[in-house]
């Protein structure tokens, strides 16, 4: 049996705000120095080595984007039932997330093995960073299950309001990956050099690391997720709610990589220095990206268990709150991109190229860091709720734009490269406003999954 567990809504609001996220915004920088790390070592393999990462990244964000489909039904769905009493409910809702969760790795694992080359085609690799990309890719699918497995599990401790213990043990997992990148990427001591394909296994061995000991902390709090194996593997209402939950933030994830797949290839007539700057550039800029997550974890969770409780009024101020903390953050990430560019390129490569490209990037993308605040904030409320179509419909067809805008600005006006950065800011700071134009709309209340909610 779980153990009674206390909502963390009844906790002071500010207090609940910082307890979910800041530990749920270093748990995001922690996922981010993964592939920075990884950057800083393959970048003294070459600039081809950082384009085939760079590149391939933006498929991986497609694969991950669809942890989605289970991982927010998974963390909305135990926050409810936590807030509504109901923690029983919780784990058996979690487990037929896990399972879907599972099922998905495998799938899309086999799905990007069979297609890669096709998709490093359309983003117009040469044919050495192509070879390059596969070493990488092939390691990475190869273990998708653990970082799927993991990405699922943390989802659970996010609907029961705790990202302190997924952020130690993230912690955990980044500096075995940390000290495994070196010797398998250049077979330092007995180790062979496996080059590019090192920093992949290096990955895939610490997230293996991480789920397994966030499973066993689950288990010591009695809240595994619960399969009923006496029926059904698949519960049909159960697994209909989690797909209305994740399946539209999933699909405009996905559909977002995909976006970058197709624009890469309009970088890409820029030079393969150009693909490695964007690499390294989103690398930075995720650094933001994923501390404005932490804010939206903690959107997510407080609008979750709100939304149990029937409490909504506590809800919608919650968001206000985690707002102007997350635009306050911001505010200094701008400053940092906008004024320290070249030296934050620096430090990953030594190409004056791909540094001269990059320093662009960060300060265009500068400009609208706080737009990227509250887009990825006003999404997590809404996915507390139970409700994320609405930003479904405001992300994709204005990620869509970034192509013929990419095109317009930087062919058809000739503004060269910077105008593919400028209309990437530009259609991120037109997210942010819609966003949260549709949350000061009341729409994100439309929908109930609990009843009584």
């Amino acid at each position: 049996m779980s153990q009674n567990i206390e909502p963390i809504i009844n906790r002071n609001i500010h207090r609940a705000i910082f307890t979910l996220s800041l530990p749920g915004m270093i748990s995001s920088v922690l996922e981010t120095l993964y592939q920075l790390i990884d950057a800083y070592w393959i970048g003294k393999i070459g600039a081809n080595a950082l384009a085939a990462i760079g590149g391939s990244s933006f498929i991986l964000w497609a694969v991950f984007s669809l942890t989605a489909l289970s991982v927010n039904g998974i963390a909305t769905l135990v926050a409810q039932h936590i807030g509504a009493g109901r923690a029983q409910q919780g784990r058996l809702a979690a487990g037929q997330g896990m399972l879907l969760n599972t099922l998905s790795a495998f799938v899309l694992a086999v799905l990007v093995f069979v297609s890669q080359n096709a998709l490093y085609r359309v983003m117009g690799f040469d044919p050495q960073v192509t070879v390059l990309a596969r070493a990488y890719m092939n390691i990475i699918l190869l273990g998708l299950v653990f970082s799927f497995g993991f990405t699922g599990i943390e989802g659970v401790f996010r609907g029961l309001g705790d990202t302190r213990t997924p952020m130690i043990v993230l912690a955990v997992a980044l500096m075995f990956n940390a000290v495994l990148d070196p010797f398998l990427i250049f077979g330092w001591w007995i180790f062979p050099a496996l080059g590019i394909a090192g920093a992949a296994w290096a990955t895939i061995f610490s997230e293996a690391l991480g789920l397994f000991i966030l499973t066993l902390i689950l288990a010591r709090k009695h809240y595994l997720p619960k399969i009923k194996l006496n029926s059904a593997v698949f519960r049909s209402e159960t697994v209909q709610q989690i797909l209305a939950i994740g399946a539209p933030v999933a699909f405009g994830g996905f559909f977002f990589s995909l976006i970058y797949v197709f624009l890469t290839r309009i970088i890409s007539r820029f030079g393969m220095e150009a693909v490695a700057a964007i690499g390294i550039g989103h690398r930075i800029e995720g650094i933001a990206w994923f501390a404005c997550v932490g804010f939206s974890v903690a959107a997510s969770t407080l609008v979750g268990q709100n939304v149990g409780a029937n409490r909504w009024k506590q809800a919608e101020r919650s968001v206000w709150l985690v707002s102007g903390y997350g635009v306050g953050l911001l505010l200094i990430f701008s400053a940092v991109y906008y004024f320290a560019p070249q030296s934050l390129m620096g430090i990953f490569t030594n190409n004056p190229v791909v540094q001269n490209i990059g320093r662009d990037y960060l300060k265009i993308i500068a400009l609208f860091e706080i737009f990227l605040g509250l887009e990825v904030i006003m999404e997590g409320a809404f996915s507390g709720a139970g409700y994320t179509l609405p930003v479904m419909l405001v992300s994709v067809p204005v990620t869509a734009a970034r192509i013929p805008l990419a095109w317009l600005f930087a062919i058809h006006w000739q503004w060269g490269i910077d105008g593919i950065w400028w209309a990437i800011a530009m259609t991120t700071g037109i997210k942010g406003f819609l966003n949260t134009l549709l949350f000061v709309l009341g729409i994100w209340k439309k929908k109930r999954l609990l009843p009584g909610a």
